[in-house]
C-alpha cells in the first residue's frame, strides 16, 4: 500500500508561461465548459449516414497495451494521441514470493491511437517504490499542458506535451481528480456507452449503448472484458471524432474497440450475466441454448435460445432448461414478505414445461444455490452453500448427502460457480463425480471416495469430464480463491488441471499449474482437450494434455470462460464466457 504525503504549505507566485502558442496562468486549471472540450472542431461522426450515428454491426477488442492501467486521457484536439499511466505488474516467484516487474510508474504517449507508444516519464517515491497515477488531464484550450496526479504525492505539470515535467504546487489532487471525471463526461456526444459488471465484486463486465441519452440501452458486439474495474469510477474513454471508438481500460490493460470481427467469431447474448451452461439439441444441432445463471441475484436463472449456431438469441424465460429434458423446468423465486421485510428464496418445478409449478422442499434461505446438474431417470444433483443435494422426483423432494460438512463453500467465491463440477457416467449412472468436494461414488451417491489430490481450505476441483473416447479417462480442473485470502506458493502451483487412467483412483498433473481452470471438454471427433480458465482465457491441447497451447480469442487480453461445449456434426467448439454471450472456433487438428 501507498502511503499518503502531505503537501507542505508555501507562498506562491502565479507565473504566466508560454509555450507554443499556449498561454496558461499556471496553476490555475481551465473550467469544464462543454463548449471549449473540442474546440475549434466539429466531431466527425464515424461510419455515419445522413450526418447521424451509425453503430458498428461488429466489433471486437484490440489490446493496445498491456499491464495495470491507472488513468488514461485523450487529446482533445488531436484524437490520435492518447496518454496512459502504467502501474508496474506483480508477479510470484518460484519461492512464493510477490514481486513487482518493475519499482516505478511510468506515463507513455501514443501518437497513432496505440499502435506504437513512446514512454515520457518514470515515477517512484521515496522508498524506491512506483507511484499510483489517479489521473492524466490535458487542457482543452491547449493540450500541451498537462497535469498529472500522483495519489498523495502532489501534481506534476507539463507545458510542452510531456517532454519536460515539473511540481505543480498551486492545485491539489482533488482538483485534479474532478478535471479528470468531468473530462469522461461526454454530453455532446451522440451516443452514451455504460459498463456494467453483473455480479457483486467481479471484475467482469459488458459494454452497453445508448442512443437516447440513456433511456434505453442495447448491449454492444463487444466481447466482455476482465479486470476492467478497478480503482478508477470512470474506466472507459471514448474517441470524440468517431465514437465508435471506446477506450477501456484497469487491472489487465488497455483496449480499443476495432471494427469487425476479432480473430474468433462473438456473439453477445443481451441480458445474459454469464453463459454458465451451453447445450445443444440432441436432434438438430443447429438449436442452442445456454443457461445463465446468478447465485448473487436471488438464484436467478434465464434461457436463452438461438435456432442459428448462436448468431441470434431469443430470451425463453426466468428458468433452467435442458434440451434433453424439455418438460423439466427449474425455478428459484425471490418472495417479498411483511413484516418485517424478509426475502424468501424458493425453488419452483415445473413438469410440464412450465404450464404448472410445484414448490419443493429445498430450502434455499440458508443456503444458496451453486449448481444444478439434471441426470437420468430425473435425478438431479444441487450444490448449495450447505453441501451436496440430490432429488430421485426431478426436483420436487430433496434429501442431503452425508458425509459432507456444512459450510464448505464459506472459501467460495462468483467466480467458481461453473456448470460442469457434478458428473454422472453417462454408462453408469450409479457413478458420479463431484468436482467441488474432490470425490467419487460409485453407488449412486450413497457413499463416497475422496480424490487423492493435495488441497487446502482455498483450492478444490472447480470442473471434471469423462473423455468420451475411453471412460476410464478423467480430467479434473482444479481452482484456487484468493478473494478471502492471498494463496500461498503451494496452493497457487496446486491449480492447473489433472488427468486419471484409470476412472479417479490415481492422478497426474498435466498441465496449466498456476491456472485457474474453470472449464473443460474434450473433442469425440477430434480428441482435442479444451481448457477454459479464469482472467487467461482458452487453452487447448492435441496430444492428451503433453502440451498446451493458448487460443487467442479476439486478440490475447483476459477472457474467464465459464462453460464449453463441443458441435461434433458441425464441427465447433461453442465458449461461453463470464459478462455473458459466446465464442465460436472450429473444432479441427
Amino acid at each position: 500500500m501507498l502511503r499518503k504525503k502531505l503537501i507542505a504549505s508555501i507562498f506562491v507566485i502565479l507565473i504566466l508561461s508560454v509555450y507554443a502558442g499556449c498561454r496558461r496562468t499556471e496553476g490555475i486549471l481551465p473550467q469544464n465548459n462543454p463548449q471549449s472540450e473540442i474546440p475549434n472542431q466539429e466531431v466527425e461522426i464515424g461510419n455515419s449516414k445522413g450526418g447521424e450515428f451509425v453503430p458498428w454491426e461488429t466489433s471486437h477488442w484490440e489490446k493496445i497495451k498491456d499491464g495495470s492501467i491507472t488513468a488514461f486521457a485523450i487529446d482533445p484536439k488531436d484524437t490520435n494521441i492518447i496518454y496512459t499511466a502504467v502501474y508496474p505488474e506483480e508477479i510470484m516467484d518460484q519461492f512464493g514470493l510477490v514481486r513487482r516487474t518493475e519499482n516505478a510508474s511510468t506515463i507513455w504517449k501514443s501518437e497513432d491511437r496505440g499502435k506504437h507508444w513512446s514512454i515520457l516519464l518514470s515515477i517512484k517515491n521515496e522508498a524506491n517504490a512506483p507511484e499510483i497515477i489517479d489521473a492524466i488531464c490535458i487542457d482543452p484550450e491547449c493540450s500541451k499542458n498537462i497535469w498529472i496526479s500522483e495519489h498523495g504525492a502532489g501534481v506534476l505539470f507539463s507545458s510542452d506535451g510531456g517532454i519536460t515535467w515539473k511540481k505543480d504546487l498551486q492545485k491539489s489532487e482533488n482538483d485534479i481528480l474532478k478535471m479528470y471525471n468531468d473530462s469522461f463526461n461526454n454530453k455532446d456526444l451522440p451516443v452514451v456507452y455504460m459498463y456494467r459488471i453483473p455480479e457483486v465484486n467481479s471484475d467482469i463486465g459488458a459494454l452497453f449503448s445508448s442512443l437516447d441519452s440513456g433511456k434505453t440501452w442495447k448491449r454492444t458486439t463487444l466481447p466482455p472484458l476482465t479486470g476492467i474495474v478497478s480503482n478508477l469510477s470512470k474506466p472507459l474513454a471514448v474517441d470524440k471524432k468517431n465514437p465508435n471508438i471506446v477506450y477501456a481500460f484497469g487491472n489487465n490493460g488497455l483496449f480499443k474497440a476495432v471494427e469487425g470481427r476479432g480473430n474468433y467469431e462473438y456473439y453477445p447474448v443481451e441480458d445474459s450475466v454469464n453463459t454458465s451452461y451451453i447445450y445443444i439439441d440432441p436432434q438438430n444441432p443447429n438449436l442452442l441454448y445456454i443457461v445463465s445463471y446468478s447465485y448473487q441475484t436471488y438464484n436467478s436463472f434465464t434461457t436463452f435460445k438461438s435456432s442459428d449456431c448462436g448468431k441470434t438469441w431469443e430470451k425463453m424465460g426466468d428458468f433452467y432448461f435442458n434440451p434433453l429434458y424439455p418438460d423439466l423446468l427449474i425455478k428459484g423465486v425471490t418472495t417479498k414478505e411483511t413484516p418485517p421485510i424478509l426475502f424468501l428464496k424458493k425453488l419452483y418445478v415445473s413438469l410440464d414445461n412450465g404450464k404448472n409449478w410445484k414448490l419443493t422442499d429445498l430450502d434455499l434461505n440458508e443456503s444458496n444455490l451453486y449448481n444444478i446438474s439434471v441426470g437420468v431417470k430425473g435425478i438431479i444433483y444441487a450444490e448449495t452453500y450447505k453441501g451436496l443435494f440430490k432429488s430421485e422426483d426431478k426436483g420436487l423432494h430433496w434429501f442431503q448427502i452425508p458425509n459432507f460438512k456444512e459450510n464448505y463453500w464459506s472459501a467460495i467465491s462468483a467466480h467458481s460457480c461453473f456448470n460442469s463440477r457434478i458428473l454422472v457416467d453417462s454408462n453408469n449412472p450409479n457413478i458420479i463425480y463431484w468436482a467441488s468436494g474432490l470425490s467419487k461414488s460409485t453407488d449412486g451417491g450413497k457413499t463416497w471416495q475422496e480424490i487423492n489430490i493435495q488441497h487446502s481450505k482455498y483450492v478444490h476441483g472447480s470442473t471434471i469430464v469423462i473423455d468420451p473416447h475411453n471412460h476410464n479417462i478423467v480430467y479434473l480442473g482444479v481452482t484456487g480463491i484468493n478473494d478471502v485470502e492471498p494463496l500461498s506458493y503451494e496452493e497457487f502451483t496446486t491449480q492447473g488441471i489433472y488427468k486419471s487412467i484409470d476412472s479417479g483412483k490415481t492422478w497426474e498433473k498435466i498441465g496449466l499449474t498456476g491456472y485457474s481452470v474453470s472449464a473443460i471438454a474434450v473433442s469425440p471427433v477430434t480428441g482435442i482437450i479444451y481448457a477454459g480458465t479464469y482472467h487467461d482465457g482458452l487453452f487447448m491441447s492435441k496430444d492428451s494434455g503433453k502440451t498446451w497451447e493458448k487460443i487467442p480469442l479476439d486478440g490475447d487480453f483476459h477472457i474467464s470462460v465459464s462453460s464449453l461445449a463441443t458441435d461434433s456434426k458441425n464441427g465447433i467448439v461453442y465458449i461461453g464466457v463470464f459478462g455473458g454471450g459466446i465464442f465460436k472456433i472450429e473444432d479441427k487438428n
